[in-house]
């Protein structure tokens, strides 16, 4: 049974695919948002995924982290038999449902719906619990969560034809044309692969027209919505906000004691991931004229939707070229220390990011940037006081650039950042969750 419920404490419930310590971008994200509402007085549930080997298919364990009475489920994605299942799962919206109900959730905030399926937004209109989505990424409109083919093409928007064959290509057992389930997400019959990613696409659409508000870090994510079919006054842009304070401060101190060197260390921060563009990053620093730069891969290399070649050419690429480096996954009480060690990092993103945390936090923290012009990463350089937005072949002429120009980097690390803090997001957020009544 749920807690006793106070009637004048808003209690929200955040739904993700993760939740801290898990590691990711939105689950740093929502740790933030859920320790700053606490702060404000709202009670804060999380219902997230445990992908954990061996457990009961949703089964349930419960802990409370940081304030926040977490429930971790159980499942691995065993019972997708088509494509439709992406998006819609009775299973595990059964036990969502159950769980609203009994914390007597007032407010439903989701972060990421995968491997519930977008059908929750169905169910908790007639409950009268109002629903808030944030659009982390793309994958209501493509599963791969990033717009982005296997082929390395980006998506202006869904397209059936197109989708089908990267579909195909990626979960073959999903499709009609392979022996999936020829449904769609509301009980029909789909013929073809096309039909199928069709059916999946306009589901996801009318399921996201159901939350009572949609939100998005950053403008250019809301344009690929709106290209996809959403009016652009259903999606309202809050930026996250990112608190630094404290890292800034351990950046500082530890590069004050860092000995002078000769090299030039940049750095690249989080998952490699062909979407990501660490790669070709990579290909630009062994064409640079920049003997003195070194490029620095902190993050974890796994397969991309079960396919390792990306990760396995950078480090035959790594394997090469010593002066790039491999350091694999970090905790978040290892940035300060990564950061001091830096003296600048690179977001060479190929997919349109939505909001790019990694290379914010490291600007927050006084380091310079060189970010792609992809998605909505252009803003961390702050008009270019604090960096640089790099277009599609410049790459080499940056890393040259950055590595020749100790005066350009000075100028800007010394520049004022100006940041979204997460009490003043917790704040916009919280004043959205009341005006829904």
């Amino acid at each position: 049974m749920g807690s006793p419920k106070d009637p004048h404490r808003l209690r929200v419930g955040f739904v993700c695919h993760g939740w801290y310590p898990d590691p990711g971008g939105v689950e740093t994200h929502t740790r933030d948002l859920a320790r700053a509402l606490i702060g404000r007085g709202l009670e804060v549930h999380a219902l997230c995924l445990d992908y954990s080997e061996g457990r009961e298919p949703y089964s349930v364990r419960d802990e409370e982290i940081e304030g926040v009475r977490v429930r971790r489920m159980a499942y691995r994605y065993h019972d997708h038999r088509g494509l439709a299942d992406l998006v819609s799962n009775h299973g595990t919206t059964d036990r969502a449902e159950s769980w609203v109900r009994e914390h007597g959730i007032d407010l439903v905030h989701v972060h990421h719906l995968t491997g519930f399926g977008l059908g929750l937004l169905w169910r908790l209109a007639p409950l009268r619990i109002r629903s808030v989505m944030t659009l982390h990424d793309y994958w209501p409109l493509c599963p791969r969560g990033q717009m982005m083919q296997a082929s390395g093409e980006v998506c202006a928007r869904p397209e059936p034809e197109v989708c089908a064959a990267c579909l195909l290509g990626t979960w073959p057992h999903l499709m009609p044309s392979r022996g999936g389930d020829p449904r769609d997400a509301r009980g029909g019959t789909v013929a073809t692969d096309a039909e199928a990613a069709d059916a999946r696409t306009r589901y996801a659409l009318a399921a996201l027209a159901q939350a009572d508000l949609l939100l998005t870090p950053s403008g250019a994510a809301r344009d690929v919505y709106v290209r996809a079919g959403l009016r652009a006054d259903a999606v309202r842009v809050c930026e996250n906000g990112v608190d630094v304070g404290t890292l800034a401060t351990q950046v500082r101190r530890l590069r004050a004691e860092r000995p002078p060197r000769d090299q030039v260390a940049l750095g690249v921060l989080g998952s490699v991931l062909p979407s990501k563009g660490t790669l070709e990053l990579a290909r630009a620093f062994v064409q640079a004229d920049a003997p003195q730069l070194t490029l620095e891969v902190h993050g974890n290399l796994p397969p991309y939707h079960g396919d390792l070649s990306y990760v396995e050419e950078l480090q035959e690429l790594a394997r090469e070229e010593e002066r790039i480096r491999l350091h694999g996954a970090y905790t978040t009480d290892e940035l300060a220390g990564i950061l001091a060690d830096l003296d600048g990092v690179a977001a060479p993103s190929r997919w349109a990011e939505v909001y790019g945390l990694t290379v914010r936090e490291a600007s927050a923290a006084g380091l310079p940037v060189l970010v792609s012009d992809a998605g909505g990463l252009a803003s961390v350089t702050q008009g270019g006081s604090t960096g640089r937005v790099v277009g599609e072949g410049e790459w080499v002429e940056a890393l040259t650039q950055f590595a020749r120009e100790p005066r350009l980097r000075e100028a800007w690390s010394e520049a004022p950042r100006v940041l979204w803090s997460t009490s003043q997001m917790a704040e916009e957020i919280e004043a959205l969750y009341r005006s829904l009544g």
